[in-house]
């Protein structure tokens, strides 16, 4: 029986460091749409706090939501690389997606608040 070299004994992926830079990625986008977000709703802050509550409500809840995603996205991708099964759908993209569009509709606010 030959001895199997190391790269012989991996499976298709590479033990947990495609998913986990993957999700550091993802968790990096979320951290500065949030950042980003705070600081333009500082700024609608200044011009009409209502509206920047309003902004708020809608938006960091999501960062938040979506930061969950994320960790619940890591854990499935690592059950389904090992037990060779399809990978997880595409919610992640979509709701960041989302974000973007309503970080430029908060976007819109401090223009028109201005």
């Amino acid at each position: 029986m030959p001895a199997e070299g190391p790269d012989e004994r991996r499976g298709p992926w590479d033990p947990g460091l495609q998913n986990e830079r993957t999700t550091l990625a993802w968790l990096r986008t979320i951290l500065s749409f949030a950042v980003g977000l705070l600081v333009l709703l500082r700024l609608i802050a200044h011009n009409s706090l209502a509206a920047a509550i309003a902004c708020a409500v809608f938006t960091l809840p999501l960062c938040a939501g979506i930061a969950l995603v994320t960790w619940r996205r890591h854990r499935r991708t690592e059950r389904s690389l090992h037990a060779e099964a399809p990978l997880p759908d595409g919610i992640l993209p979509a709701a960041v997606a989302v974000l973007a569009v309503l970080g430029g509709c908060t976007g819109l606010v401090y223009v028109l608040t201005t």
